[in-house]
């Protein structure tokens, strides 16, 4: 199944792996006991602790109703048994689940206990490994409670001389340090408080002879998220309409780019991309990027044109409309023309439920007169379209082959090769640059077009 078709799910467990020097790939600790049956990791234990090539990368693959997603990792030293220690910190979810959002932790992870074992022998001392079952039961619980874990562990201290750090010693043969290793965890240490009082800034040196003092302890911290993965926004076209849903845009004026914020002053909620565009002095492809960022932040989302010939629909969730006082004052404070006055929400009621087939915006304003209500009508129908208590009805032409085998061609070629059923009258309206009125004759007097209303 691919990952774009699976659903967020919890991690139904953790474990941590090696590759034993006897026994081969073997698993260390798990949590909860049981999350990797011993027949699920038998057939995939090549994959667990696979060959050098995929080590350091990350690894995901269903097997028996699970999902398992890995980071392989290996540390060489000739300290360690076949001069290498490879282990692999991996998740355990629901063979549908998505877990691509769970990889960055996985990988910080997996890193974050490689350096533990080459500052303090983490991985390989008997007293690191007993503080293992804990540190995955604690990322565990909190990764499926709030999505976040802070990671604390001690160091060295009072159970003896800590070992020297394998990032100092790990030189090649002729005596030279390798070109790239991986910064130590203390480069971002919280030093205890007996340890952190009276100290200034030390050399490197100094802080080098108090990691090996026996009597300093120092506290290792380790920050997890997993990032919430959001669908990719719609994708702009022209003839949309930007509507600003959050007034955190403004506030936050300075952080976005210098192209939003040119074009932030013309987003009222009322005119097309290409209008925008248009008079911002900006191109119509840079707009629709820059509202697809939007959108992609929930700042604003995407209506159709307003024009008094469109024919709405009511849906079902005028309900929340009859039902929710918080909604109805707020509909009511958004349509109203005069703030002094607000109209009364039966009025706006019996508006929103004549909007039906074969009615339009003007048939509705000559029957009902909003203005002498108070009610702006344009804002009536953004308001109720940006709440889902209505829907635009688009008409689509559809060009048909005609009947009479002599008939001639007629001369717009290119409203026909929009006229698929497929493109509506208002992105058709944008694209060759005609009016609502203009493509409604154009189509009227062509025979060969029907029209789809949906």
């Amino acid at each position: 199944m691919l990952e774009e078709y699976g659903k967020e799910g919890p991690i139904r467990g953790i474990f941590l792996a090696e590759f034993h020097h006897i026994a081969g790939p073997k698993i260390m600790h798990q949590h909860p006991e049981g999350c990797i049956s011993k027949e699920i990791f038998d057939a995939v234990s090549v994959f667990i602790i696979p060959k050098p090539q995929v080590l350091k990368r990350i690894v995901t693959f269903n097997v028996l109703g699970v999902k398992i997603t890995g980071y392989p990792n290996e540390i060489r030293s000739p300290s360690y048994k076949r001069n290498a220690l490879i282990f692999n910190l991996a998740f355990v979810c629901e063979s549908s689940a998505r877990t691509v959002h769970y990889e960055p932790a996985v990988k910080k992870l997996s890193e974050y206990l490689e350096n533990l074992e080459l500052e303090d022998g983490f991985l390989s001392s008997p007293s690191g490994r007993a503080r293992i079952p804990a540190l995955l039961r604690q990322v565990l619980v909190d990764l499926n409670k709030s999505g976040h874990c802070t990671v604390t562990i001690t160091l060295g201290g009072g159970e003896g001389e800590r070992r020297p750090s394998q990032l100092m010693r790990h030189n090649t043969t002729d005596g030279s340090t390798p070109p790239q290793r991986r910064l130590s965890l203390y480069s971002d240490q919280r030093p205890s408080e007996a340890t952190f009082r009276g100290y200034r800034k030390s050399s490197v040196s100094e802080a080098k002879s108090r990691r090996r003092s026996s009597d300093s302890t120092t506290t290792s911290v380790l920050h997890l998220k997993v990032v919430r993965l959001w669908p990719d926004p719609l994708q702009v076209e022209d003839h949309h309409v930007p509507v600003l849903i959050s007034e955190r845009v403004y506030s936050r004026g300075d952080h976005w780019d210098l192209t939003t914020q040119q074009i932030l002053p013309y987003i009222d909620g009322f005119s097309h991309v290409a209008k925008i565009a248009a008079a911002a002095d900006v191109d119509n492809n840079l707009v629709k990027a820059c509202v697809e960022n939007l959108l992609y932040y929930e700042q604003v989302r995407l209506l159709p044109i307003f024009q008094y010939s469109n024919v709405y629909v009511v849906t079902s969730g005028i309900r929340h409309l009859y039902e929710d006082p918080e909604l109805q004052e707020e509909c009511r404070r958004t349509v109203s023309k005069h703030c002094a006055s607000r109209p009364q929400l039966c009025q706006i009621l019996e508006i929103y439920c004549s909007m039906t087939y074969g009615v339009s915006v003007r048939g509705l304003c000559i029957r009902y007169n909003p203005q002498v209500l108070n009610i702006d009508e344009r804002r009536l129908v953004q308001f109720g379209l940006t709440n889902k208590l209505i829907r635009r009805l688009h008409q689509y032409p559809l060009l048909v082959p005609p009947e009479d085998p002599h008939h001639t061609p007629s001369k717009h070629n290119a409203i026909h090769a929009l006229c698929s059923g497929q493109h509506n009258f208002d992105e058709i309206c944008c694209r060759l640059g005609l009016t609502f009125k203009e493509l409604s004759d154009i189509v009227e007097r062509d025979p060969n077009i029907r029209v789809l209303w949906k």
